[in-house]
């Protein structure tokens, strides 16, 4: 009986889970104006710009009279893919990632950026500590591996595009070959680094140490400019060329006179405050050819890199760099287009919508509640006892109604908030998920060697990570046990555990690296304190399912706590034990890849880069090469599990 009463739940929830997947997203509120989706490229931090740029989006909204949505990403090619796909329908982007957004993701510059106080554009810099010993450029251009380096996002123009044009590329140096460690990093995140010495040099730009110098002055004064660059023209407002004409005319009306003209005085020197703290003067009308410089910067750099090459014979390279030529004479030929105004373009006085406003949804509240009385009920009723057979306490009916009632009303709550309205994109959408993945069906192995080394670099990581974690696992693993140490001590020790599971490899790598530096050694601490944390939990639940018998015995030959523990508990548990360790070895080299990202070493740092320049075809060799490398590693270990069980 009870089991059919289970299957009764087992079915009511499955039909409650199609209902919620079958529901269509037009079931909600119908939003009363057109939604907007911006993109905001991130410098620094995301919500610092979140509440800087709010009242610039707010504004936006209130004169274009659409929802502004924003979106957001330290990773421009997020942005650019995002655009690429219509999900992100205009965007402030950098001059590099426009140029990207342009050739990927049917862009089309109509506005560029100015400064407050009048420059014509920014520049890139290199920053080293206070006191560092590097004095100028060429000390950093030694290439003997002592040097731990930060680069900008691949697509960001004064973080890697002009050092790249101006400082490697003409000395024919691979930063990740000449440097011991390169990051890649926002530039906050790249002064931070350089202001606590964890770097030695990093790339940054003018307009960043502006804002240093009004919101973190100290910082500022902790680090030196060791080389400017040329003057970089201003950034570009880029949006999709397929946009409705209404809605391109509402967007270039709007930045075109915000900060111009106003209703009155007090709101047009509201508007300039709001684009001060956003380091923006007024926007002027702006076309593609606003980008020819950096495409006129690419080319000088691969001249240069075309002419430092050795691995090519004279006969390829003159070759390459004719064509090159004859890009950049074109180039140079180039008139730029006039910049023409819409025609038809009126005021708009329509009222947007603050997109991040915090408001109560009634309707959603009260229908969450009523599903969890309704679910209530049905299980409350349906564990009630019928004929014969033992009778459920009311208060065990309760609770256990309780709880089903609750996690069906949370499922329903969440379905806004995850957007699983969304499931059927899945299938309408599935062409999108083709042409992404279509990048990755070429693979490119021009690289395969300097792969491989990396590879070798994160098993390494993960097999020293898992070593000290077991290690560190026995001990705390039998303080954990129940059965093996007293309440208050398996108390601490547990919570203990718990905050070590609990904190992601990432948060831990950073401390480490902020202890030890970059490279791979902060990646094992992290890899070796989070698996302490989920080994000691599994190790612990494996003592308190062993039979007691054999303890037991040990104990009647009068041995010591410490002699049970080695005869008694370990001979059962250490099969168990060693299959919780392999497995998490195996989980460990995958976790491996992620660390890159802080600098913690190995091949992470190698895929994340190929993949922010849109690379996909070494992003992909470089996939290959880890699923082949987690698939030996999973073979070994289940060779040894069958060896050691």
């Amino acid at each position: 009986m009870k089991n059919s009463f289970l299957s009764v739940k087992l079915a009511v929830l499955l039909l409650i889970s199609i209902v919620l997947l079958s529901i269509p997203s037009s079931a909600q509120e119908e939003p009363p104006v057109r939604e907007f989706n911006f993109g905001i490229i991130t410098t620094e931090s995301s919500d610092n710009l979140s509440t800087l740029w709010e009242p610039f989006l707010y504004d936006m909204g209130q004169m274009t009279g659409m929802k502004i949505n924003a979106f957001f990403a330290a990773d421009y090619s997020g942005i650019i893919e995002a655009m690429r796909f219509g999900e992100v329908e205009a965007a402030w982007l950098s001059n590099k990632s426009g140029l990207e957004a342009l050739r990927r993701s049917n862009g089309e510059v109509f506005a560029k950026a100015t400064y407050p106080d009048g420059a014509p554009g920014y520049r890139s810099v290199l920053l080293v500590p206070t006191d560092s010993p590097l004095k100028k450029v060429e000390d950093i251009l030694v290439c003997d591996k002592s040097i731990n380096f930060g680069m900008g996002d691949p697509n960001s123009t004064s973080g890697t595009l002009m050092p790249m044009a101006y400082i490697f590329a003409p000395n024919g140096i691979v930063p990740t070959e000449c440097f011991k460690n390169v990051r890649n990093a926002t530039h906050e995140a790249n002064g931070l680094a350089v202001a606590n010495e964890l770097l030695d040099v990093a790339t940054n730009n003018s307009t960043n140490l502006k804002r240093l110098a009004r919101t973190r002055p100290e910082i500022l004064d902790r680090v030196r400019v060791l080389w400017e660059s040329p003057l970089i023209q201003t950034d570009p407002i880029i949006w999709r060329k397929d946009l409705p004409v209404e809605v391109k005319q509402k967007l270039l009306y709007f930045f075109l006179t915000y900060g111009r003209r106003a209703s009155d005085d007090q709101e047009l020197q509201r508007q300039r405050e709001v684009l001060g703290e956003l380091d923006f003067g007024m926007f002027l009308a702006a076309n593609n050819h606003h980008l020819d410089p950096i495409i006129r910067l690419e080319i000088v750099r691969d001249i240069a890199l075309a002419q430092s090459n050795t691995n090519l014979d004279e006969a390829e390279r003159a070759e390459i760099l004719k064509g090159l030529q004859a890009k950049l004479a074109l180039m140079e030929e180039a008139e730029d287009a006039a910049i023409i105004k819409p025609k038809g373009i009126t005021s708009f006085e329509g009222k947007g919508v603050r997109g991040g406003e915090l408001k109560f949804e009634w309707s959603r509240i009260i229908f969450t509640l009523t599903v969890g009385l309704i679910s209530f009920g049905f299980f409350f009723w349906s564990s009630a006892t019928r004929g014969a057979g033992p009778v459920t306490p009311l208060k065990d009916r309760l609770f256990d109604a309780g709880v089903w009632a609750i996690f069906i009303a949370a499922l329903v709550w969440a379905f806004v908030a995850a957007e699983i309205f969304k499931a059927p994109l899945l299938v309408t959408n599935a062409d999108r998920m083709g042409e992404y993945a279509e990048g990755f069906l070429h693979l490119d192995f021009a690289e395969g060697g300097l792969y491989l080394a990396q590879m070798s670099v994160t098993i390494q990581i993960a097999l020293w990570g898992t070593f000290l974690a077991v290690i560190a696992a026995i001990p705390f693993g039998l303080l954990s046990a129940r059965n093996v140490a007293p309440a208050p001590v398996v108390f601490v020790v547990r919570r203990l555990m718990d905050a070590f599971r609990s904190i992601n490899e990432l948060v831990v790598g950073t401390m480490f690296v902020v202890t030890v530096g970059l490279g791979p050694f902060a990646g094992v601490m992290a890899l070796a304190i989070h698996t302490t944390g989920v080994l000691a939990k599994l190790f612990s639940e494996a003592v308190e399912a062993m039979d007691a018998g054999p303890v037991e015995g040990v104990r009647a030959t009068g041995a010591r706590p410490i002699h049970e523990v080695v005869w008694g508990v370990i001979p059962q548990v250490a099969p168990l034990w060693t299959s919780y360790a392999l497995y998490r070895f195996e989980s460990n080299t995958r976790s491996a890849t992620i660390l890159g990202l802080i600098g913690a070493g190995g091949i992470g740092q190698l895929l994340f880069e190929q993949i922010r320049s849109f690379q996909y075809g070494k992003t992909a060799a470089i996939l290959l090469i880890i699923i082949v490398a987690v698939t030996m590693v999973d073979f070994l270990s289940q060779v040894l599990r069958k060896r050691l069980m």
